[in-house]
């Protein structure tokens, strides 16, 4: 568990550095220099390139996790396998391009908005496809690898920073919106780019085709997990963009602007469940391995600390949002504030995700994949079926119920499984403690009016948070492997 704690906290560290510059960006500095309809226009265009980028990839990102243990071999370029999966990449993306362009002006009519803006621009979901394809691929043989926080540097902060100065140099100079388009799909180009460097400098590269080695056998089973494994690789990726994407198609003329105030909302549920992508990263590779062992002891230790871990310092983080959403609301513009509730039920549905740790990650790493695939499935249409009841009668409001009430049931199903089918069980009779901390906090805090002055307000009582909420943690041991690491590294 020390590789994985080491790089969980850096990957952490980055997580959260690039969520600050990321709320700085979206909450900020884009509302104060784009209109709110081009501004929903970019929030759109990543969405649908985050779908049809999960898509295009045929669930790689899982598969070359799982497999790779088979291929692994550095006197033979691990086999090939790095060729294999960029192979397929490339078709993938190939085909989702082609058919994001043949189908463009049905699309146009979907998210036509009153001033035009996707028929002018949402071709620029092409590139954007290309770069989310490769990336994905690209990080999930690096997750193979062990090697997890590059990826992290380039998605969570080298991104953000990108587009702050993106944002910044539109402010001074005034780009036509074309231009920033270009510009805006360049960053993400720029970071698969980078990451492929990055691979390259640590020796990694590619074969002839004809050196590509894998039993036959071995080659069917890929097959049939990718084909399995690609709904799984969806709902994780794309769960958030579904929701911007059918606010966008249903909310009428003014649609964009609406995806605009979600995507605020969304960001601050990012805030808690940071932690469960940093782990995530590391977490599975670990999985794939023990499972190919068949190390059963290993797999419920790394459950238990992972929903031990998630679920702390989620219900932390949760808590600080609750205390101080209002002020933080007070730095955005006012046509923003409709998404005030969206914002709270959204970092509530990311808290229950971080309650099951990496449920989904065993499941996906077994030999009962298929379990996963059809669970994510059903979690895919339980929140499109929700979404287009709820945003019709409630706004973006009804999206964050949707994903909220379908995280929930589908993370609750999974936790029975792994335990009916594997003996699997995280949870402890401590766990309990965590919603209780946090709603008696909570509800403490809520009654003092402290000083009136938002920035300081939050200062103060997210310092009263954490000295009510980390003295329980540590006194009845409710996530034993944080503390350990945090007093270990304070003694370094």
């Amino acid at each position: 568990m020390g590789i994985l704690a080491k790089q969980t906290v850096r990957n952490t560290l980055l997580a959260y550095v690039g969520l600050i510059l990321g709320f700085f960006n979206v909450a900020i500095l884009y509302p104060q220099i784009l209109a709110e309809d081009e501004f929903g226009l970019t929030r759109l265009l990543v969405s649908m390139a985050t779908i049809a980028g999960a898509c295009a990839q045929f669930g790689m990102d899982n598969t070359v996790v799982r497999y790779f243990p088979y291929f692994r071999d550095g006197s033979r370029r691990n086999n090939g396998l790095l060729t294999l999966m960029l192979v397929v990449a490339l078709a993938g993306a190939f085909l989702a391009m082609l058919v994001l362009a043949v189908l463009h002006p049905f699309f146009t009519g979907i998210f036509g908005d009153k001033n035009g803006l996707y028929s002018a621009f949402g071709l620029y979901a092409l590139p954007l496809v290309l770069a989310e394809v490769f990336f994905l691929v690209l990080r999930g043989y690096s997750r193979s690898l062990h090697r997890t926080v590059t990826p992290t540097f380039l998605r969570e902060f080298l991104l953000r920073v990108l587009q702050t100065l993106l944002i910044g140099a539109q402010a001074v100079w005034n780009f036509p919106f074309g231009t920033f388009m270009m510009l805006f799909t360049c960053t993400f180009l720029a970071c698969t780019l980078f990451l492929a460097f990055d691979m390259w400098k640590q020796g990694e590269r590619l074969v002839r085709w004809g050196l590509v080695r894998a039993p036959h056998r071995l080659k069917r089973s890929m097959v049939r997990y990718s084909a399995y494994t690609l709904v799984a690789s969806m709902a994780s990726i794309v769960l958030g963009s579904l929701d911007q994407l059918m606010i966008g198609a249903l909310l009428g003329k003014e649609a964009l602007m609406q995806v605009g105030y979600y995507a605020v909302a969304f960001n601050f549920g990012s805030v808690v469940s940071a932690p469960m992508r940093a782990l995530g990263q590391l977490g599975i590779p670990l999985l794939a391995d023990a499972w190919k062992r068949r190390d059963t002891a290993t797999i419920q230790r790394i459950y238990g600390s992972t929903v031990s871990a998630q679920f702390t310092i989620g219900g932390f983080l949760f808590l600080l949002i609750w205390l101080n959403l209002g002020d933080l609301f007070t730095y955005l513009p006012p046509t923003f504030h409709v998404a005030f509730h969206t914002a709270l039920i959204i970092s509530l549905a990311s808290l229950v995700n971080m309650a099951v740790g990496l449920s989904s990650g065993i499941i996906t790493m077994s030999q009962d994949f298929r379990f996963d695939s059809a669970s994510s499935l059903v979690l895919i249409a339980l929140n499109a079926v929700l979404n287009w009841v709820l945003i019709l009668h409630m706004g973006i409001e009804g999206a964050a119920w949707s994903t909220l009430i379908a995280l929930a049931m589908v993370s609750g199903w999974r936790v029975w499984y792994l335990w009916h089918r594997f003996r699997l069980w995280p949870y402890r009779w401590r766990t309990l403690f965590v919603p209780f901390l946090i709603l008696s906090i909570g509800m403490v805090l809520q009654l003092f009016g402290f000083t009136g002055t938002a920035w300081l307000d939050m200062v103060l009582r997210s310092c009263a948070a954490a000295l009510l909420y980390w003295p329980v943690v540590v006194l009845f041991r409710l996530a034993p492997e944080v503390v350990s690491y945090a007093m270990a590294s304070i003694k370094r």
